[in-house]
């Protein structure tokens, strides 16, 4: 809890972070959504769940990866890897401050569309949609962990400035399934941003929204980052401390 409270107070102090994740995904859907198929509730019900989980790759990605990337690099950071905790409570205070970035991203999205849009959807259909949404959270999670890790911080701020709208395009997530162009749609199912994204859809509508190869990659996914992520920061730790 003192690592969640000293990294709270460091995001509050530069709320660059989450005016971002909360006015990008957000103003995304009330200009480019909401005038459209603002009362199409089929419709409207997919693209609010599609946003969200883009919301949460902003938010997980820009938090973790420009944070990790920033404390590898700094004097702070140095003599945080000296205390005895180790670097779970370290990690857990991250995941926690990031679920803070999370919902900053999330709520004004389904705010939006509770009160301006005719999406809908049954209460047991909404909290499977939230486990799913868990599952994105992880994933994106560990890719910025992932980022953090084996970026220095010029090149993950980079990376996060401009990384998460490749992954979001490639993934199909500004596209309608009817209107996808061929090669998005031969790549979307290796991306994880869409299995993630078909994931909660699926939760959320009950109706299958593609093959079963993008829920495959998406576990693939998390598989890979999490020991891209421990490889880090072994080779990290070996780097500069040992």
């Amino acid at each position: 809890m003192t690592y969640t409270r000293r990294n709270l107070a460091e995001n509050i102090r530069t709320p660059t972070m989450f005016l971002t994740v909360a006015l990008v995904p957000v103003g995304v859907m009330v200009f480019f959504v909401v005038p459209f198929i603002g009362q199409d509730a089929v419709a409207i019900t997919s693209a609010t769940a599609t946003l969200v989980v883009f919301g949460v790759l902003m938010a997980c990605v820009g938090h973790f990866s420009v944070a990790i990337a920033a404390q590898r690099e700094s004097a702070w950071g140095s003599y945080l890897r000296t205390l005895p905790g180790g670097i779970t409570p370290q990690i857990l205070g991250y995941l926690l401050v990031g679920l803070v970035v999370v919902a900053a991203a999330i709520i004004p999205i389904l705010l939006v569309a509770g009160l301006f849009t005719a999406a809908s959807a049954p209460p047991p259909r909404v909290l499977l949609a939230s486990g799913a949404l868990l599952v994105a959270v992880v994933t994106f999670t560990l890719l910025g962990l992932a980022m953090g890790y084996l970026l220095s911080m010029r090149v993950a701020a980079i990376a996060n400035s401009i990384g998460f709208l490749p992954l979001a395009v490639a993934g199909g997530m500004f596209f309608d399934e009817a209107d996808t162009p061929e090669i998005i749609a031969q790549i979307a199912p290796f991306v994880p941003t869409r299995g993630a994204t078909d994931l909660v859809l699926v939760a959320l509508t009950g109706e299958s929204v593609g093959g079963a190869l993008s829920l495959v990659m998406l576990a693939v996914w998390i598989v890979v980052l999490a020991g891209l992520t421990v490889w880090g920061y072994r080779r990290d730790q070996v780097r500069r401390f040992d």
